[in-house]
């Protein structure tokens, strides 16, 4: 207690219970975040990050990824993420015989088929150009139907004409083997479902009655987000600035909401398909490394182990500056400053707010041996002399 004689008892006891105070604040929100994870909506750092608003506003959106759903409406890279899930899925459970439904279900079936021993001598897949969609296989008896083309109702009705008024057994097989293999036919995988809402039809080139598409308007209006983001300076443009982004995000969801459903379908169809002895063996499948997760792991890890370390006493001028550190980014991510728009919620801050507050005690408690005075800094330097004497 030497170095806290040239502070009063008072300042000692209150600077002792403003560093408590912190790290218990830091450290039930790092648990907190932890209790979360195992919940249906685990805690991310992603919405944080995603509505940054201060000068750095492009380097933690960048870490968050995905802003305004931009990440769901890229087909491709939703595929890829989609073809990366299903392989790990496939590899954590060990599955074997689902992995063919699983990958059928995603990318589709090669063929579509329906039972039909023998064709009839009238059907000329060629006559009416279909050769190249659908074809019969003898040996196995069946009427296949190329799983990437699939098949128009136009032509099934010229396969049905070929053979219209004709009765008896062979035909009826026939017409229903047809009737089998087109209702297959017609259910779209996964990712010719996220083609098909993403990209409509390309004949349309971008144009729908005269109308831009919704793709595109969307892409318009991201553009134009980030132009008045830049620009605005001014009270009336800060509104309008919130006013945009309020309509881009609406829009982003809107149209990645059928895509998010999909994923969800993905995810619980492929479930459906590990045996429940399986499941119990192995697991829930681990989630995928990435920029947020480890940002995500960071933070929580930080919360909890600063805190705790700050409440007990140890380490305690480095804890402290740590701390700073870290909740000075948070400040950063949302800053109060003139010249960029209001930070949303019902706090009222300009340039400083609890955030920076918290950081300016933390960097006072990093110059303060508070932890010599109360807590497990007091015993380190005995120990460490303990140590050293032994050693001798």
């Amino acid at each position: 207690m030497a170095q806290s004689k040239s502070y009063s008892l008072a300042a000692v006891i209150f600077l002792v219970v403003l560093r408590v105070g912190i790290g218990w604040q830091l450290l039930y929100e790092g648990l907190w975040k932890i209790n979360s994870l195992d919940s249906p909506s685990p805690w991310s750092a992603a919405g944080y990050l995603k509505n940054s608003t201060g000068p750095m506003r492009s380097v933690f959106q960048s870490l968050a990824g995905n802003v305004n759903n931009q990440d769901w409406l890229d087909r491709e890279l939703v595929a890829e993420r989609w073809d990366r899930w299903v392989d790990r899925f496939i590899q954590h459970y060990e599955l074997d015989s689902q992995k063919g439904r699983i990958l059928a279900m995603l990318n589709g079936p090669e063929f579509f088929a329906g039972k039909v021993a023998k064709l009839p001598e009238e059907v000329d897949f060629t006559a009416i150009g279909v050769q190249n969609i659908i074809k019969h296989d003898a040996q196995r008896g069946l009427l296949l139907i190329d799983g990437k083309r699939h098949m128009l109702p136009a032509e099934k009705v010229k396969l049905e004409r070929q053979v219209e008024g004709l009765e008896g057994p062979l035909y009826d097989a026939y017409r229903q083997g047809l009737n089998e293999a087109f209702t297959r036919a017609s259910r779209l995988s996964l990712k010719e479902r996220l083609a098909a809402h993403l990209d409509g039809n390309p004949e349309n080139s971008g144009v729908i009655d005269g109308r831009i598409d919704e793709m595109s308007l969307y892409r318009k209006m991201t553009e134009r987000l980030e132009n008045k983001t830049v620009t605005a300076s001014l009270s009336y443009e800060f509104d309008h600035l919130q006013r945009t982004t309020t309509e881009t995000r609406e829009k982003g969801t809107e149209l990645a909401g059928p895509v998010i459903a999909l994923d969800d379908e993905l995810r619980e169809q492929a479930m459906k398909l590990v045996p429940y002895q399986q499941f119990l063996a192995k697991g829930p499948m681990p989630q995928e490394w990435n920029a947020l997760r480890i940002i995500d792991l960071m933070t929580i890890g930080g919360l909890t182990g600063l805190g705790l370390l700050l409440i007990l006493g140890l380490f305690s001028r480095l804890a402290a500056f740590g701390a700073a550190c870290m909740i000075f980014g948070f400040y950063m991510a949302m800053p109060p400053l003139p010249g960029l728009p209001e930070v949303p919620g019902p706090e009222h801050s300009f340039i400083v707010n609890k955030n920076l507050i918290e950081v300016m005690s933390l960097v006072a408690l990093a110059t303060i041996p508070t932890g010599v005075w109360f807590g497990l800094d007091a015993i380190l330097p005995n120990f460490f002399r303990r140590r050293r004497a032994k050693a001798a």
